[in-house]
């Protein structure tokens, strides 16, 4: 499918930080305009000034840039059908409701709470839905103007055109039919004035020349109310993208009880971007063979509308990490160090100016982690034993490697590493088999209680590497920290 003069758009509320489900939004509007050769537009939704906040709207961006998500017009950038943010645009809003209320498509509403709720439960006690059952729909502005001077509050309403059922045109789902009954005279302004925004975001689509409207499935209901309110001022109707609802493994939502949510939780916890992109992609879409690897680069230039599901998907935390370990395998190293420097940094392991002296050197601890790292973060888990000192040791290891005899053969291997110049890879790997042969010694009476001494661990990178890297003093220090506890710890 070949699409013309695409233009998509975002349009987040900046109340708290970008969602897992939104950067899933923003990364399909972002596709479905670039493998077009189209524009995507930024539009920031900050009508709930008290939870809208401009750090959250630096934040998400911030997100955006991160996964690489870019836009061609936005509060940051200007364009020709600005502002982009809601909170400006106010007047534009107030100009249309007043066009409506005009023409006569839209009505004030002075019913009270009172009066709706006893309206609501009639209708359910004769087993109807619920809908506004006209009571305001026939004042005219006398009516009004009296009203109002008895200082009467009121919503203003749309009046739903009689009769005619409402199609959305659904570019991944096909026609869905609204009947006529479905819909009410829905309320679009508040009783604060303030527009909803069932106008203030169709108003903003077709006004700002937006050609596309990609977003989650649960809108599907909001649609054909704001086709009705376009319809009613006689302005353009986009087409509409309704991509599938991301669910937790529970078949529920996906929320804060399934772990990480927000993009930035997941770049705290050590995911890099073109991980996360990958796994997004294929959240509501599928490249139709066996691929799972694809670049951003790569997924514009393989995306199709086509590929797209209307069915739920499941977000599977381990298939992330998978993804992300595989990438962080196949991206430039000296990112991964960077990455891995500045959590090290966050974490305390290490101070900014011991990162600039000894990068050489952590460059080489990251290199012999090889793919055991499934994100940055696990260097600590993996890895902080080269960064801090440590008083327990695996208690699996303990059981299996440390007795009464180990203290003698972990001196012996002290002894010979003492006098080992230069201490290096090869030369800790001779003297520790010049050791096994001399004294008839099996690995497990030396590699693994050597290993477990130094690590705390029974498992990681090769053992010779990881004193080399530990340097000499190092290593001689936890060895007889090791004997001392075993000592200490382990009855003969």
């Amino acid at each position: 499918m070949k699409l013309e003069n695409v233009r998509t758009r975002f349009a987040p509320s900046p109340t708290g930080l970008l969602h897992f489900g939104n950067a899933n939004t923003a990364l399909f509007n972002w596709l479905v305009a670039r493998a077009h050769g189209g524009a995507v537009i930024l539009r920031i939704e900050d009508t709930d000034t008290e939870r809208s906040t401009r750090d959250f709207e630096r934040k998400i961006m911030d997100d955006l840039a991160w996964l690489g998500i870019d836009w061609d017009e936005g509060p940051d950038k200007g364009g020709a059908y600005g502002p982009y943010r809601q909170s400006e645009r106010t007047h534009i809003y107030r100009e249309q409701i007043d066009k409506l209320l005009a023409s006569g498509a839209a009505y004030r509403c002075y019913c009270s709470r009172e009066q709706l709720e006893q309206d609501r439960a009639r209708q359910q006690e004769n087993k109807e839905s619920f809908q506004y059952v006209g009571r305001c729909r026939y004042l005219t502005p006398d009516d009004w103007a009296r009203l109002d001077a008895g200082g009467k509050p009121f919503v203003v309403r749309l009046r739903k055109p009689a009769g005619n059922a409402v199609t959305v045109r659904d570019m991944i789902r096909g026609d869905i039919v609204f009947e006529a009954d479905a819909i009410d005279d829905f309320i679009f302004v508040r009783s604060n004035g303030e527009p909803t925004f069932l106008l203030t975001n169709a108003v903003d689509d077709s006004l700002m020349r937006i050609t596309h409207v990609v977003r989650g499935e649960d809108h599907i209901s909001n649609t054909p109310k704001q086709i009705l309110i376009l319809n009613a001022l006689s302005l353009p109707v986009p087409q509409y993208m309704h991509t599938a609802i991301i669910l937790g493994k529970d078949k529920t939502k996906l929320s804060k009880r399934h772990g990480a949510v927000n993009v930035s939780q997941f770049r705290e916890q050590g995911f890099v971007a073109p991980a996360m992109v990958n796994y997004l992609a294929f959240l509501g879409w599928n490249p139709k063979d066996e691929r799972e690897f694809f670049t951003l680069e790569e997924l514009k230039n393989s995306y199709s509308i086509e590929a797209m599901s209307k069915n739920p998907s499941i977000f599977d935390y381990d298939r992330l990490r998978y993804l992300n370990q595989r990438w962080i395998a196949h991206t430039d190293p000296e990112r991964i160090l960077d990455l891995t420097i500045d959590f090290l940094i966050r974490a305390e392991l290490v101070t900014p100016q011991f990162a600039h002296e000894k990068r050489a050197w952590i460059r080489d601890i990251v290199a012999i982690m090889g793919d055991r790292l499934k994100t940055i973060n696990d260097i600590e888990e993996l890895g902080g034993y080269f960064f801090k000192d440590f008083d327990e040791y695996h208690p699996k290891g303990v059981k299996k490697y440390f007795d009464e005899s180990t203290p003698e053969h972990l001196e012996l291997i002290e002894r010979t590493l003492s006098g080992l110049d230069p201490f290096t890879q090869e030369g800790i790997d001779a003297a520790l088999h010049r050791i096994m042969e001399e004294h008839e010694l099996p690995p497990a009476k030396v590699i693994h209680p050597l290993r477990l001494a130094l690590t705390g661990k029974i498992f990681g990178p090769g053992l010779f590497e990881l004193a080399a890297l530990l340097g000499k003093d190092k290593t001689i220090e936890r060895i007889r920290k090791a004997a001392q506890w075993i000592r200490v710890n382990i009855p003969s």
